[in-house]
């Protein structure tokens, strides 16, 4: 009964451990959605903080990684069936206070964990896939993220699953592969350069190596000084 307590909506079934009285709470949803690679993250991130914000009116375990719950129908447990209705996110939303939910960092426990391993390594790889730039470098790019996200998820006091972080970097490395691609960065960096020189007026001099390392025009690309030379040798610069 601790939903009716802390007035929260009425579940679909509760079910609980006769022995040390730990229980579970389940609800149904109107509208499903899914946190594989091709989720969209605004129902995940939603539906975490709902979660987060749930959690913390409960006082429930926040170690729990909510990926297997007890079976409702078998007669080991105290099991009660309490409505059929489905609920939007919306409308759970309405009995709780979302601000400050989900939580991050290592705290961050249930859905979260996929918005903030999804958030912090997306948010790296669009720097970092530019040093992987080269013939036939999809492998390897692919291998950097999985590790990067790994060791995000290490920090978590209760890990994802391998599962899960294999679809998280699945997600994370076809996109920034397939959208931060060395032509389409040329054609960025050309629009602003155009528009850098229509603002100019009476023209410029050529930069000297000596003035360029001064300058140090890498650190406006986001880029390493050995790969901005290797760009200007190659030509992409």
């Amino acid at each position: 009964m601790a939903w009716y307590d802390n007035d929260l909506p009425t579940p679909y079934w509760t079910s609980k451990n006769p022995e040390n009285a730990h229980a579970h709470i389940a609800y149904r949803l109107k509208v499903p959605f899914c946190t594989s690679d091709i989720a969209h993250s605004e129902p995940t991130r939603y539906a975490a903080a709902i979660e987060s914000a749930m959690i913390e009116r409960l006082k429930a375990d926040r170690g729990f990684a909510g990926l297997l719950t007890k079976n409702p129908l078998h007669p080991h447990w105290q099991n009660e069936f309490w409505t059929e209705y489905e609920y939007t996110l919306d409308e759970l939303a309405e009995y709780l206070d979302l601000k400050g939910h989900p939580l991050r960092g290592s705290e961050v426990s249930g859905l979260g964990r996929n918005c903030e391993l999804f958030d912090t390594v997306r948010q790296w790889s669009y720097k970092a896939i530019r040093e992987f730039w080269a013939p036939n470098y999809k492998r390897q790019w692919n291998s950097a993220v999985y590790d990067q996200v790994e060791a995000i998820n290490a920090q978590f006091k209760v890990p994802l699953p391998v599962s899960e972080v294999k679809a998280i970097a699945k997600s994370i490395a076809n996109w920034t592969y397939r959208e931060f691609t060395p032509e389409k960065f040329r054609q960025s960096q050309a629009k602003k350069g155009a528009k850098g020189g229509k603002a100019s007026k009476g023209g410029g001099r050529p930069i000297s190596e000596s003035s360029e390392n001064q300058q140090e025009p890498w650190s406006k690309l986001g880029i390493s000084r050995r790969t901005y030379y290797n760009w200007k040798q190659s030509g992409k610069i």
